[in-house]
């Protein structure tokens, strides 16, 4: 590597040799090929980076990939330079794009064709040099070829290398160390963002959108054009049918620009598509499609170009000019996307949110929706791609780790909610990227098996990996479109190095079709429901002469499914080695689903979360010493109807791994998760690896923060799985329930009222409303022994009436409590207030004692009882809606009071004395309006508070060292 005094004094060599021989240099005639080998090259072998090879030889696993020249029909397959951080040879870290001096860098062309590779690759900035020169060019926004120019962010004279201050730029840009240091994330971080009014006025130069936002965008409006120009000519179809039909046309499209982009296919398809258009050509472009189609299916096989209704004489094509449209812009010559670069995980993450609309049908019309299911939901939550790395590395890598080919053939691999396949896509990567690893190191078993040698490296031929794709991966999902979807997604894996030589002598040669048959492998059906739903009498309607069309709509909605008849092979051998994946979140509100999965599921309790009941499914499918690798809601960790679920666990299986987000990783702030990975095995000395809070990616690439014994997790009364409970944290809480009750044994801890649409329900007003209004408070009208909205009102009528009969929740003195925020937040409510959701009602199960409430709001609001709290509760849904549930709040620790212990009831007295002195406090500064009492104020009740808390502390007996940990905590 690569340090600046000496990368320095070679770079200005490499300058004096350009200077004394520039004529020569910038001469037509010399070569781009030349210019990387005399000066780009050792450009950047003096940054620090192993341009030639020298120390990397493992052809698998270099940091630099340098691309010899590929043209076809004038479009170049790669960038020259990939630069890659070891051991990560997946990810691109930044593209070189180099040219001959001759030509001026400055042209709209190089520059579209250099930000097409980087943001093809979702890489932020790229670089375009023929050491003349050297820009640095933001590929951050869509590449159009008219605005491409703007996109430069800075560049460099050769002159330029020689100036010390200048250099330093460049060095501590892409330099090795540098980019180790994630240099170019830090500098792409403080590029300027496109925001306010200059996007509203289109003063910002290009179209902020990554790679998967653009692509996204422009399927919907394809999806959009192609359902109206179907239903326009067909207008039989239901809704049903289009979406389908809307899909199948566009995965043809995105499989043929692949067959394009990869070279593949020697032609431009669709371009060939659109000759002619205009003539008096005898075909349409619709159907030169179609034919298109047929030709491929002949030689790839697979579902995407499988005879389709599309494909009959009774489907009526769309106009011609709409479709000829469509096929414009996705065009090669046209479109700033580059298949060939995309990386398929991409591809499966925008498939992922496209998979959440369907088409609509009326007597006329069509138009696109979000699924009912994803509607609620609030969207499409795709699993970010480093984090199903983790997941598959830990579970499928190590499985495989060691093993021969031969080995691994007999290995089964799955996702038994597979949505667009990332997860399985990664699977057959990392497969892939094993065995020419393994072969390249075992070069005579390679030969055997039938890889193919090329520029020095084993490669696999494309009938092992069609073997390795249908041996080793198999899916599940519910909806017929993802199982499409998925099928396309490992196609395209499949396919993803081959070339037009490699695919032509598999099909001439070997008279062999491209693709092999997955429907044996991606199945459309209900991991969770059986067939013996069927024989139950859920769908019985023996009323009505409809009930067996009835019972038909149900099935095909459910599609029941068993295991043991779509994979009998793989059960009756004891199932699968390794399962993963992101299962569906949700709780089950059909009752005749719910009480099937309550008799079937032995986790299966109260309200019941489907991801719950997947974990007992999948587990039940794996092999013995089998893995699960799945991320789900943490909740299922504390939740009050998973208890079940973490007894099944703690017994019953090894759990290895529990990894904590601290952070939202889906778009919904809500969503709380974890990692989870086990093994199908018991070991009563088994050691959890925890990580309790995961701030960013890196995280999963650093230590644990503890191990625990399996043995020790579960201990308490509700089974919960305590990740934050360490040694010393276990020794404080152990401390504080010694001569206490848990806060749920002595008063009612409930979550008040839900009205759906607060607008409706909700309203403040200055004077008194009447019947049938009732004085209300949500979350933000109280801070801690405050209560600031006072002219709050619910309308408490026939509805909530109805909804909400418990008026002991509200017609009583209590304390509220705050849902959310980053401490407890309490005050008492003495006005038979009606609370909304955001607020808890806490108060007494026999006959509220004023002094007892004070004296429970007095520990609620103590920083000891918010230390105890976000061991429970804030740890695990940190973040914007940082939160606590009622059965969470229950479990806080009270100290009972022995009245007749004089020492105790003086500790009692003090508390509530002091509460009363804190609530008039607060109330005064409330009221006032001068800033002098208004500090004088604020300074009291913060010296109130920390007496409150001194006496707490006190009661519970903590020492000053357990003290200063807790405050510590706190910050």
């Amino acid at each position: 590597m690569a340090n600046f005094e000496t990368a320095f004094e070679e770079v200005k060599k490499l300058v004096l040799d350009f200077q004394q021989n520039e004529s020569l240099f910038l001469s037509p005639n010399y070569a781009e090929s030349q210019i990387r080998i005399d000066f780009i090259n050792k450009f950047f072998t003096a940054l620090g980076w192993d341009v030639d090879h020298n120390i990397q030889k493992n052809p698998y696993e270099q940091e630099v990939q340098v691309e010899t020249k590929v043209h076809v029909a004038h479009s170049q397959k790669r960038a020259d330079y990939s630069f890659y951080i070891q051991p990560n040879f997946r990810d691109v870290k930044f593209f070189v794009e180099a040219k001959k001096p001759s030509k001026n860098l400055s042209n709209a062309n190089d520059y579209f064709q250099t930000c097409r590779y980087g943001w093809n690759a979702g890489t932020q900035i790229v670089f375009l040099t023929d050491f003349e020169e050297f820009h640095i060019l933001d590929c951050r926004t869509k590449p159009a070829i008219d605005t491409i120019l703007n996109c430069k962010i800075k560049d460099y004279h050769y002159s330029d290398y020689t100036d010390r201050e200048k250099f330093s730029e460049i060095f501590w840009l892409i330099s090795h160390d540098a980019v180790v240091d994630h240099s170019i994330e830090k500098f792409a971080d403080k590029l300027p963002k496109p925001r306010g009014k200059a996007i509203r006025k289109g003063l910002h130069r290009g179209e902020f959108q990554s790679i998967d936002e653009a692509f996204l965008k422009e399927l919907d409006e394809i999806r959009n054009e192609l359902a109206k120009a179907f239903k326009k000519n067909n207008s039989h179809l239901e809704s049903e049918q289009l979406t389908e039909m809307t899909q199948r046309t566009i995965d043809r499209l995105v499989f043929i620009r692949f067959l394009e982009d990869k070279q593949i296919e020697p032609d431009h398809i669709i371009d060939g598509l659109l000759r002619e258009v205009g003539t008096n050509s005898a075909s349409t472009v619709w159907q030169k499609f179609i034919r298109a189609g047929r030709t491929l299916d002949a030689k790839y096989n697979g579902i995407v170009f499988k005879k389709h209704f599309i494909d009959s004489n009774d489907f009526h094509e769309p106009d011609d000019k709409t479709f000829t449209s469509i096929c414009e812009e996705l065009a090669h010559v046209n479109s700033p996307y580059n298949f060939d670069i995309i990386p398929i995980h991409i591809l499966g993450s925008i498939y992922e949110r496209f998979l959440g609309k369907v088409v609509i049908a009326t007597d006329k019309r069509a138009r696109i929706e979000e699924k009912p299911e994803v509607r609620k939901a609030g969207g499409v939550y795709y699993t970010p791609q480093y984090i199903v790395n983790y997941i598959v590395d830990n579970t499928v890598g190590k499985l495989i780790e060691g093993k021969s080919p031969k080995e691994i053939s007999k290995m089964r691999f799955a996702d038994i909610s597979c949505g667009s396949g990332s997860f399985l896509i990664t699977v057959f990567d990392r497969l892939l990227e094993y065995h020419r690893k393994w072969y390249q190191n075992n070069s005579e078993q390679a030969k055997r098996d039938g890889c193919i040698l090329s520029d020095g490296r084993w490669v696999l031929s494309l009938k092992q990996k069609q073997n390795m794709l249908t041996n080793n991966i198999y899916g599940v999902d519910l909806d017929h479109q993802a199982v499409e979807v998925t099928q396309l997604s490992l196609y395209l894996k499949l396919l993803e190095d081959e070339t037009t030589a490699t695919t032509h002598e598999t099909w001439v040669m070997f008279k062999e079709q491209l693709l092999p048959n997955l429907n044996n492998n991606i199945i459309c059906g209900n991991s969770l429901i059986g067939t013996d739903i069927l024989e139950s009498n859920l769908f019985n309607s023996v009323e009505t002469r409809h009930a067996s069309s009835l019972q038909e709509v149900d099935e095909l909605k459910l599609k029941p499914m068993n295991f043991e008849d779509v994979f009998p092979e793989i059960m009756s051998n004891g199932g699968f080695d390794a399962i993963v994946g992101n299962p569906p979140y949700g709780m089950i509100s059909d009752e005749k689903i719910k009480n099937y999965c309550s008799k079937k599921f032995e986790t299966a309790e109260g309200r019941i979360d489907t991801f719950e009941i997947f974990i007992e499914r999948a587990i039940k499918l794996l092999y013995k010493n089998g893995y699960l690798g799945f991320i789900i809601p943490n909740n299922f960790m504390s939740n009050l109807y998973s208890r079940k679920l973490r007894r099944f666990l703690l017994d019953k299986i090894s759990i290895y791994q529990i990894n904590n987000f601290g952070m939202n990783v889906f778009s919904d702030p809500t969503i709380h998760t974890c990692i989870l990975l086990i093994t199908n095995r018991i070991n009563s000395e088994n050691l959890v690896s925890i990580r309790q809070q995961i701030l960013h990616e890196d995280g999963l690439k650093g230590g644990f923060d503890y191990q625990i014994k399996q043995k020790e997790l579960g201990k308490n009364e509700k089974n919960s799985i305590d990740i934050f409970f360490d040694a010393t944290t276990k020794r404080i809480l152990d401390k504080t329930n010694q001569k206490s009750r848990k806060l749920g044994s002595l008063l009612y801890v409930r979550q008040c009222i839900k009205t759906g649409n607060d607008s409706n329900y909700v309203k403040k007003s200055n004077t008194k409303l009447g019947y049938p209004w009732r004085k209300s408070l949500r979350g933000k009208s109280i801070d801690r022994y405050v209560t600031f909205e006072i002219d709050l009102y619910i309308k408490y009528g026939t509805w909530l009436a109805r909804n909400w009969k418990n008026k002991s929740f509200y017609e009583t003195p209590k304390i509220a409590i705050r849902e959310t925020g980053n401490r407890i937040i309490a005050n008492i409510d003495l006005d038979n207030r009606y609370f909304l959701s955001s607020l808890y009602s806490i108060y007494s199960k026999q006959q509220n004692d004023l002094h007892d409430l004070k004296f429970y709001l007095a520990i609620l609001n103590s920083r000891l009882s918010t230390f105890i709290i976000k061991k429970i509760a804030f740890e695990l849904t940190k973040g914007a809606f940082t939160k606590m549930r009622t059965n969470q709040l229950a479990e806080l620790p009270i100290r009972v009071i022995d009245f007749d212990i004089s020492s105790e009831k003086s500790s009692h007295d003090k508390l509530v004395q002091h509460v009363d002195l804190m609530l008039e406090s607060k109330k005064q500064l409330t009221a006032t309006k001068t800033e002098n009492e208004k500090d004088y104020l604020k300074k009291k009740c913060n010296a109130i508070d920390r007496q409150i808390d001194q006496l707490v502390y006190e009661l519970y007996g903590l020492t000053k060292d357990e003290i200063e940990i807790v405050e510590k905590s706190l910050g």
